[in-house]
């Protein structure tokens, strides 16, 4: 037990370490050359029951940032999640992604990619009813260029550490009306670059609206490398309202809150 609480505290304090790190580090890019550009995403996440264990899900997203002059629209089908354990679940989707780039800005071109994904998650048990986790998936990235009609495979390695604490008592956590805090970091390991591009922190907050919605408002710090010296600076804002919604009353608390409900 002794050793559960101090592996717990561990993985909550570097999450929320890493967090709070951004609010130094944005004003450290306002004095450099890095142009700091804010993104804006609206998601929908539906799920659904398939048998037993096995759940599906579906992604529907908008994204549109402003200075870069581009739009992203995305779409996700087939989604499944299979809850091995309570603390073990495997996650397979494609995801579809159009990118409108209006003005051709940096000679980019238009976009559409096809990123088929598998991955697994894992939770820490705890009796705090927080949800500590690791959520690492690999990304087959296929992308076809509109203007050279030429397509691309990249792989990429997402690891995202994180933990969502409740906003409430034990007796009341992940109960409807109550409101949840999230963080994570994560990572992303290009294979093509051998290097990490980009790499995120996000934070934001929670709301269990009712047993099949579930409204979350996020705040990303993305990383990129640009420039000629390829240096990972924070260079973007990520706003994103994401709406997660069960078809079944019970599903969405099954998924994310696996022994703690």
């Amino acid at each position: 037990m002794t050793t559960a609480v101090i592996r717990l505290t561990g993985i909550a304090a570097i999450c929320c370490t890493a967090t709070f790190w951004a609010v130094p580090l944005f004003a450290q890019s306002s004095d450099d050359e890095t142009n700091v550009t804010n993104e804006y995403r609206l998601t929908v996440f539906p799920h659904y029951p398939i048998a037993g264990n096995l759940s599906g899900f579906g992604y529907l997203g908008w994204v549109k940032n402003p200075e870069s002059d581009y739009t992203l629209w995305y779409a996700g089908f087939p989604g499944l999640i299979y809850t091995f354990k309570p603390w073990l679940q495997g996650w397979a989707a494609l995801l579809a992604i159009y990118t409108d780039n209006y003005t051709n800005l940096n000679g980019k071109e238009d976009t559409l990619e096809l990123r088929p994904f598998v991955g697994a998650k894992l939770f820490l048990p705890n009796t705090l009813k927080w949800n500590i986790y690791d959520f690492t998936r690999l990304e087959f990235r296929e992308v076809y260029h509109h203007d050279t009609h030429a397509w691309t495979h990249t792989e990429r390695l997402r690891i995202r550490l994180g933990v969502e604490i409740p906003m409430t008592s034990r007796e009341n956590a992940w109960k409807v009306k109550t409101f949840y805090l999230i963080a994570n970091t994560e990572p992303m390991y290009r294979f093509d670059k051998d290097d990490i591009d980009p790499a995120r922190v996000q934070f934001g907050l929670g709301w269990v609206m009712n047993t099949r919605i579930r409204p979350e408002l996020l705040y990303y710090a993305n990383w990129g490398r640009v420039g000629p010296d390829n240096t990972l600076v924070f260079n973007e804002n990520i706003l994103r309202l994401n709406i997660k919604v069960g078809l079944n009353h019970a599903l969405l608390g099954n998924i994310w809150n696996p022994g703690h409900q």
